[in-house]
């Protein structure tokens, strides 16, 4: 590999840009390189600048190599015809025609720049690097900052008095083996944050665990609880659909009934109708007798017209009877408040005054005894709190009437009883005096027919008709009347029926989900309550704690992942630490046998005789090693630092020179 061209500027005393050409000293013939560049001047004219440039651009980063401070002391500082610089700029061609480089470039240019900020940037043929992929190219090569490549004043006496540990690394330059060094530091580098990495992993799953079991725990009754509501609302949803769906067929089928009742009457009152009509008709035709009996019979229809409305009368008052009898049975201790603002102002009002009272007690209180006391009273105040936010949310508040008012309420309803069975017993009595003067008049007409029946015999078949039409027409009455009680009866069951299902599941009955499937009742009852006593041992979960158990238990599959890739990557790496060991040890031995035997044939030239050989010999070194600077970049992306290591012996492999002059 040929350095064809350098180009510095601001760098150290390169205030403007200079170009070296050293492809026109030299002359390429048949891939060899021939020809040697000299620079030459007097002291302080910047010779030594040019190779600071040189180990600079290959991306030197200690200032005591480069013999400087600091990073801005190679920044062109000014002088008394030119100001300072902001920046230095170095840039090196290198001829790439036998591929020496790994790139599919002829010609390669690394380009190093700093700024007087402290920035700095790399550039390889236009392209912006870090610094490790420019020792990575180099190391490739066999070329770098540190190499024998580059030989500072000093560096042979360096040589001559370095340590056997220092002479093996000038071999293993000689071997090439930076490229699998540089990549067994960085294995190394990354083996030990691999390490550090598993060791955070391992403690953030220790300290995981046992709040993911207390989580798991609270999950699972979370889910149980859960599990039990949705039980509770499908049970509820069955039996209350089935009951309100079975009321709803009933009530259909009892108005029904009576509404074909209320044909049948209305048919048979024709009938009847039709029978008085047609007895008037022939009334005409008859004698004063029959005159007398025509009138009979209106009377007896009048009256028994005033009997019907008496007993219908009488039938409907027994049913609301009944219905204010069970309305006293079951009046409502709880009663349903509307929300307003003026109520939650008086609702405030009194729990303020009861939370005066509350600080008046605690202010008071000298002994223990009376602490217990003012946790009631406060846990009373905290439940009012809670009562009146339900109520807001609701939008009603369910309260308990006091006793008085359910007293005054059954006394109204008995009230109501009483009343009505005054006019029970009035309608029984004008009934009894109807049924009384009916009797009488049919007991005129009978005697009349009597006297009359050889001669009005069809008449008297139509009146016997007409009684058997009235008996048929007085009992479909009565069963119109019993069908109309049942129908109120069923309303009074839907009410209660809704006024359950929305106390209990607060939704309209028409909201209820029901499958059409027949269920048993008592059954279904003793399995609501069951869940809603089960629900109530469980108690209120916060409905977060199955989220936050999925989002730790996610956080700890992922740490147990990681834990595993870490461990993964643990063996990955010391698998190619080893395997850089090996080819660092084989390049190594090959360098060394044939360094071993020119060194020999170079010193005989040299001393005119004699002979010298290299020894390797074991070095045992431990306790507290130096700290060693090596390659950084500004931007941190490549930083190689050797941590002390305390207490750690370990033997390596030294090289001691053994010469004999002749």
């Amino acid at each position: 590999m040929f350095l064809k061209k350098i180009e510095i500027t601001g760098f150290k005393s390169f205030a403007k840009k200079t170009t070296l050409d050293f492809s026109k000293s030299g002359v390429l013939n048949g891939g060899k390189d021939i020809g040697i560049t000299a620079i030459v001047g007097p002291n302080g004219t910047g010779k030594s600048n040019i190779a600071d440039a040189v180990r600079w651009a290959m991306g030197e980063q200690s200032m005591k190599n480069l013999r400087g401070k600091k990073a801005e002391d190679i920044i062109f500082v000014g002088s008394g015809k030119k100001a300072r610089l902001g920046s230095a700029q170095v840039s090196i061609y290198l001829d790439n025609s036998k591929k020496s480089l790994p790139l599919d470039f002829d010609e390669v240019v690394i380009t190093r720049k700093i700024y007087r900020s402290g920035e700095g940037e790399y550039i390889v043929n236009g392209s912006r690097v870090r610094l490790i992929d420019v020792i990575d190219l180099l190391a490739k090569a066999g070329v770098g900052q540190r190499s024998y490549c580059i030989i500072n004043q000093g560096m042979a006496d360096q040589i001559l008095s370095a340590t056997s540990i220092e002479r093996r690394a000038i071999i293993e330059e000689a071997a090439g083996v930076k490229e699998y060094q540089v990549k067994k530091e960085r294995s190394q580098r990354k083996l030990k944050s691999t390490k550090s990495n598993l060791e955070q992993v391992k403690g953030l799953l220790l300290e995981i665990e046992p709040h993911l079991r207390l989580l798991k725990r609270q999950s699972s009754k979370a889910q149980k609880g859960e599990q039990y509501r949705i039980q509770f609302k499908e049970k509820q949803h069955a039996l209350f659909g089935y009951l309100w769906n079975d009321l709803m067929k009933s009530s259909t089928e009892l108005k029904d009934e009576k509404d074909e009742i209320g044909r049948s009457m209305m048919k048979v009152q024709r009938e009847t109708d039709e029978i008085v009509d047609q007895l008037k008709r022939e009334s005409k035709n008859t004698v004063s007798f029959q005159d007398e009996i025509g009138k009979l019979e209106q009377q007896q229809t009048m009256v028994n017209h005033k009997l019907n409305s008496v007993e219908r009368n009488l039938v409907i008052e027994e049913g609301k009877m009944e219905l204010e009898k069970e309305k006293a049975k079951s009046i409502e201790e709880v009663e349903i408040i509307q929300v307003g603002a003026e109520m939650v102002k008086k609702r405030l009002s009194e729990i303020k005054s009861h939370q005066d009272e509350l600080i008046k007690r605690i202010t008071n209180t000298e002994s223990i005894d009376g602490l217990q006391e003012l946790k009631e009273y406060a846990h009373t105040i905290a439940q009012e709190m809670y009562e009146l936010y339900e109520a807001v949310v609701r939008g009603k508040m369910e309260k308990r009437r006091p006793q008085d008012k359910i007293d005054e309420q059954k006394t109204v309803n008995l009230k109501k009883v009483h009343e009505m069975m005054s006019r029970v017993k009035e309608f029984k009595e004008q009934k009894e005096m109807l049924t009384k003067k009916v009797e009488e008049i049919r007991a005129k007409i009978n005697i009349a027919i009597k006297r009359d029946r050889q001669e009005r015999k069809e008449t008297i078949e139509l009146e016997d008709n007409l009684r058997r039409k009235q008996f048929k027409l007085d009992k479909i009455k009565d069963k119109f009347n019993d069908a109309k009680i049942e129908v109120v009866r069923v309303e009074v069951k839907e009410e209660d029926l809704i006024k359950r299902i929305q106390t209990e599941m607060h939704i309209a009955p028409d909201k209820l989900l029901f499958r059409g499937e027949k269920v048993n009742v008592e059954q279904y009852e003793r399995d609501t309550n069951k869940l809603r006593f089960q629900l109530e041992q469980i108690g209120g979960i916060d409905d977060t704690i199955i989220e936050e158990f999925n989002e730790t238990n996610k956080r700890y599959e992922f740490l147990k992942k990681e834990s595993e890739d870490l461990e993964e990557a643990t063996k990955k790496l010391g698998t190619v630490i080893r395997k850089m060991d090996s080819k660092i040890k084989d390049r190594f031995e090959d360098a060394y046998s044939h360094i071993n035997k020119e060194f020999n044939n170079y010193f005989k030239i040299i001393f005119n005789g004699g002979k010298a050989k290299m020894d390797k010999i074991d070095v045992k070194v431990g306790g507290r090693t130096q700290k060693k600077e090596n390659e950084a970049s500004a931007d941190e992306d490549f930083v190689e630092v050797e941590e002390q290591e305390e207490d750690k012996v370990e033997t390596q492999v030294g090289i001691e020179i053994l010469a004999e002059p002749p």
